[in-house]
């Protein structure tokens, strides 16, 4: 089964900088090629918790979830989910260019994949941040966040904070 490339990349590159946080020397050497299949080669002189992780993130198969489309109920790969909302009681998940209806709770996807990117934004919203694009500070404390089809939701003061420091945990060794 097929890894969404562009994912994993941003992944491990954010388990690095954790890494370097950490004190741990680690190289990230990324190689284009013309053809044949892509692959991802991990060298570690010690097998660590992130190193581990980072295997799990690439040998586990991808996680679908029911949803409901326009012509029926379909399977969705949670790397092809931007965000989820729950609008008049239903939850609904945005990919880059169609809407479905999930039977999960926010609540439930949070707890089962938080680890895989799926963090609460709002009372009503849970964003994969792995799909977030750019950031944008706003008043009061809140964070526009542009999505990668360019769609922009806004992250409350509530969940802001939190968000800042899941993104700031790798990022304080990159200056």
């Amino acid at each position: 089964m097929q890894l969404d490339i562009k994912t994993v990349v941003k992944k491990i590159a954010f388990d690095i900088l954790i890494l370097q946080k950490e004190r741990v020397s680690v190289k990230l050497k990324l190689e284009k090629i013309k053809n044949g299949d892509d692959e991802i080669v991990i060298r570690y002189k010690k097998m660590n918790p992130t190193i581990e992780e980072i295997v799990n993130l690439t040998s586990r198969q991808k996680e679908k979830l029911l949803a409901k489309g326009e012509k029926g109920n379909t399977f969705l790969w949670l790397d092809d989910i931007l965000y989820c909302e729950r609008v008049d009681g239903l939850v609904f998940a945005y990919t880059m260019d169609k809407v479905y209806q999930i039977f999960h709770s926010l609540k439930d996807l949070e707890a089962a994949y938080y680890e895989l990117g799926c963090i609460r934004c709002s009372k009503s919203m849970v964003v994969n941040i792995y799909k977030i694009h750019y950031l944008n500070s706003e008043p009061y404390g809140r964070i526009r966040a542009t999505m990668e089809n360019d769609e922009e939701i806004m992250i409350s003061r509530k969940y802001a904070n939190r968000i800042r420091t899941i993104l700031q945990e790798g990022s304080q060794d990159e200056a």
